[in-house]
């Protein structure tokens, strides 16, 4: 041994990209959601959102208004285009849709088994079990990715996240509601745990 400390998978750095259309309402959502509830469970974790369309500006006003709710501020968010070096560099890429999913693995196809939608994630991480001690969240992620019926459809119709872009603050209400349920799910996975 040369006296250099090997660092555990586990406890690494956590790179999160979320992904949706314009990066304006569900991403940006999404990323501060997740990035709470890992925080909760003590994790170093960059979650990072961007949009699969050239778009500029802040959140939506709706957006903002139902996270502000939750008392978290989306005022300082600028929307970001997706591009390749974002989703190569991420240790799991969650879309909001099944277009912003194949969208993403379009870009850096060898990334396909860490790519999906949350709903879809939540559900096949509880079947196949939590991130293991020693296991990265990409390789955790690969093992669930093997529970798909098809690889190369990720998720149920359902999974996908509707946008609520131009619709009322109930609207994106719900959709922060969902999302919530959903990665607060997908954190306790990503912390090796199923339990509330």
């Amino acid at each position: 041994m040369d006296g250099r400390t090997v660092q555990d998978p586990y406890d690494a750095a956590i790179d999160i990209l979320v992904v949706c259309t314009g990066n304006t309402c569900r991403s940006p959502m999404a990323e501060a959601l997740l990035r709470d509830e890992l925080a909760k469970l003590g994790f170093d974790a960059r979650v990072h959102s961007a949009g699969t369309l050239a778009w500029r500006g802040g959140a939506s006003a709706g957006a903002r208004a139902a996270m502000a709710e939750r008392a978290i501020d989306l005022s300082a968010h600028r929307s970001r285009r997706l591009d390749p070096d974002m989703v190569r560099d991420a240790d799991l890429v969650l879309g909001m849709t099944r277009t912003h999913v194949w969208s993403s693995a379009t870009h850096v196809p060898d990334a396909a088994d860490r790519i999906f939608l949350p709903g879809e994630l939540a559900r096949l991480g509880e079947a196949e079990g939590p991130r293991r001690a020693h296991e990265s969240v990409g390789e955790w992620a690969a093992r669930v990715s093997r529970r798909r019926a098809d690889p190369r459809v990720p998720g149920h119709p359902q999974d996908e996240v509707p946008d609520p872009a131009g619709e009322p603050v109930e609207v994106y209400r719900a959709t922060a509601e969902r999302l919530a349920g959903e990665l607060a799910r997908v954190a306790r996975l990503i912390g090796g745990s199923v339990t509330a």
